[in-house]
């Protein structure tokens, strides 16, 4: 049992606004790994925040981004943000490769795990590769492959480094989890550029 303060409540009911909750719980809420200093609570750039906004306010993203720019953390603050105050939600994390996928997990637990109680939602499956809250919304990881996803009624999708995916592979990819998306899944799609002749280089040009 817990007790909540007047003070609790209106922090889980900013937390919980539809228009500006996301950035409320990033910048009050959501802690990372410094590099250097340790844990630090997210203060992000003002890019960043267009980017978080970009990311609530359109249903497809495709973002490229130089490195160290701090795409995959305002991704994990947003990811983690929608799977605990919206129920019944599923969201697939891809990334090019088996420990990328995992580093965006790890970033979601560690922000998860430093939330204060009033505001996290709880979970009732925990682990390296997926967590799934009591609210019925999920988040799973995978490496980008020419089934990842399929048969799954996504409601979020983010591609990680997607310009680095094997060609022949993010095709494949992308036409079999573009249905999944049609019934109204949302999609982020983040890299930095690769070449100007592959999937992601191909969406971008299309946008």
């Amino acid at each position: 049992k817990e007790k909540f303060t007047e003070h609790d409540i209106k922090d889980l009911l900013a937390c919980s606004d539809p228009v500006n909750g996301y950035l409320y719980f990033s910048k009050k809420f959501f802690y990372i790994q410094h590099p250097v200093k340790g844990k630090l609570l997210f203060e992000p750039f003002e890019y960043q925040e267009r980017l978080l906004e970009s990311y609530h306010s359109y249903r497809f993203n495709v973002n490229m981004l130089p490195r160290q720019s701090g795409k995959t953390t305002c991704a994990s603050a947003y990811l983690l943000w929608f799977a605990m105050f919206h129920p019944d939600q599923t969201i697939l994390v891809a990334a090019h490769k088996y420990q990328g996928s995992q580093e965006i997990m790890q970033r979601i637990r560690y922000g998860y795990e430093l939330c204060p109680d009033n505001i996290r939602a709880g979970v009732v499956n925990y682990n390296k590769g997926s967590i799934e809250f009591e609210n019925g919304s999920r988040i799973v990881s995978a490496t980008t492959t020419g089934n990842t996803g399929r048969g799954m009624s996504i409601s979020l999708l983010y591609c990680d480094e997607f310009a680095f995916v094997q060609p022949n592979i993010a095709t494949e990819f992308w036409t079999s989890i573009s249905p999944t998306l049609a019934t109204g899944g949302r999609a982020i799609i983040t890299s930095t550029p690769n070449s100007d002749e592959d999937e992601f280089a191909l969406i971008w040009k299309e946008s």
